[in-house]
């Protein structure tokens, strides 16, 4: 793989980044709230698995963490509609994954998952939205940590 397959940018809190360029989510209608990010380095780091980091290229203050939320929720299933994945050109299943953007905190019982924007990423394209569902099972703060004490007592 040549420099030229990897993209470097700057980011507030982890100073330079360097991502390979397959790596370079876009959102051709930018993020909810922050429209003007249209593309995004999506970081993995060992340690801190099964978390995604979700970096802007646009804006070196914005960034997220994500996660796929079946990992956590192996009963998540978003309805989700053609018109929510207007512009993906999903063509398979197989091209697409759901992540979902969590809100870190402190104290473990505050950290939450929002299900009810759940991302879509098109695999094989690098493009993504976030929608928000009309699906009234979910909602913008699931606890990541009521849902692990419900799968262990579950096992």
């Amino acid at each position: 793989m040549s420099e030229s397959d990897k993209v470097t940018f700057a980011n507030a809190k982890f100073g330079e980044v360097t991502v390979e360029a397959s790596s370079i989510l876009t959102f051709p209608d930018g993020v909810p709230g922050f429209e003007r990010c249209k593309q995004f380095g999506l970081v993995s780091v060992e340690e801190e698995a099964p978390f995604l980091r979700l970096l802007s290229i646009d804006e070196r203050a914005v960034g997220f963490v994500i996660l796929n939320p079946m990992l956590i929720w192996e009963d998540y299933n978003p309805q989700i509609g053609h018109d929510d994945l207007e512009g993906l050109d999903i063509e398979t299943a197989e091209d697409l994954e759901i992540h979902c953007i969590v809100t870190l905190s402190q104290a473990a019982e505050n950290v939450t998952a929002n299900l009810k924007g759940p991302i879509a990423i098109n695999t094989k394209t690098m493009t993504a939205r976030q929608m928000i569902l009309v699906d009234d099972r979910y909602n913008t703060k699931h606890s990541l940590l009521e849902a692990q004490k419900k799968q262990a007592q579950s096992t």
